[in-house]
């Protein structure tokens, strides 16, 4: 069986972790976790092309980590001379650092420098003819522009799944940070097969006060959407899907919804990156199975997130493949 092509969108940026101790810590953050994830779990079956934009600060360290994982390639990773985002994130004390994903809103302060730049078409046209899929995930929000996306879609008629994250977060003049409801909103859905999107941005998404169930029949009436997955850190994760039903000689459609308990890390360490890592593995299963199973990708995604929870930072990704 050939290589599965697969690409990577995003932002890559630099998290400065301030705990409750005292203590600072520097990561790789960013579109680096869906990236290294992808690579690992899909080491010997597929080729991973991240299209990024990077900061000429951070180019050499990033470009030099990523060497490490052979089926990675950097291509379609830009130099800019605009410098790597940089994300603060204050956590009140050490227990929210670890616990954060089983909350509904982070209990956390968070601020960040401008953006590095939004992934252009040109950057990834030339790819679009042998890809399988195309991994989106929104990490700053701006990662690329609505007629970006739109264009890409146009141009490209494999798999597309797209993890919603901070394009639900709105930058402030000061560098704070805020959810807010996306305009647009439909466009940017009907773009992707697969939609991913944790409960907080799931309940401010489209800025309307009605249910999750009666955001998620919008979200797939569409039709263009075909399963949509809400992520709940320790809570689980539920499943939105559109099948057609047969009632006598009428056929109708039919929201579906599967509720899946998380699976608890038995040597927990920090739930950073989980939804980055469920992410990337729902969509590599999705791409691996051409979205024939999606609850199979999505206890697969479970399992990953799981044992993600095991680890500690994009360096220590490699453990994926245990």
């Amino acid at each position: 069986m050939p290589k599965l092509k697969l690409a990577v969108i995003g932002e890559p940026c630099m998290d400065y972790i301030y705990r409750g101790t005292g203590s600072t810590e520097k990561q790789f953050g960013g579109i680096l976790y869906s990236a290294v994830s992808l690579a690992v779990i899909s080491s010997g079956k597929a080729d991973v092309y991240p299209v990024m934009n990077l900061g000429e600060d951070e180019f050499s360290s990033v470009s030099g980590f990523l060497a490490k994982f052979p089926n990675l390639k950097q291509g379609h990773i830009f130099s800019t001379p605009h410098k790597t985002r940089i994300v603060n994130l204050f956590y009140k004390d050490e227990a929210s650092v670890l616990n954060v994903s089983a909350k509904k809103t982070y209990d956390r302060e968070e601020n960040s420098t401008e953006p590095t730049l939004p992934v252009k078409l040109e950057q990834i046209k030339g790819l679009l003819k042998d890809l399988n899929g195309i991994l989106i995930n929104l990490v700053s929000g701006v990662d690329l522009e609505l007629d970006t996306m739109l264009m890409i879609r146009d141009n490209f008629n494999g798999y597309i799944h797209m993890d919603l994250h901070n394009l639900v977060m709105q930058t402030f003049p000061d560098g704070t940070r805020k959810q807010m409801p996306v305009d647009n909103w439909q466009q940017w859905v009907n773009s992707c097969d697969t939609l991913q999107m944790n409960e907080s941005e799931m309940a401010i998404f489209t800025g309307e006060n009605v249910t999750e169930y009666e955001t998620a029949e919008k979200i797939l009436a569409g039709g263009n959407v075909k399963c949509l997955v809400v992520t709940r850190g320790r809570a689980g994760v539920t499943m939105y899907t559109r099948k057609t039903e047969i009632d006598g000689s009428d056929n109708y459609y039919d929201l579906h919804r599967l509720d899946v308990p998380s699976i608890d890390s038995p040597k927990f360490v920090d739930s950073t990156g989980c939804g980055d890592v469920f992410a990337s593995s729902f969509f590599y299963k999705n791409a691996e199975l051409k979205c024939k199973d999606f609850t199979e990708a999505l206890n697969f995604a479970n399992n990953m997130a799981s044992l993600n929870a095991s680890l500690h930072g994009v360096e220590d990704l490699r453990g994926l493949s245990l």
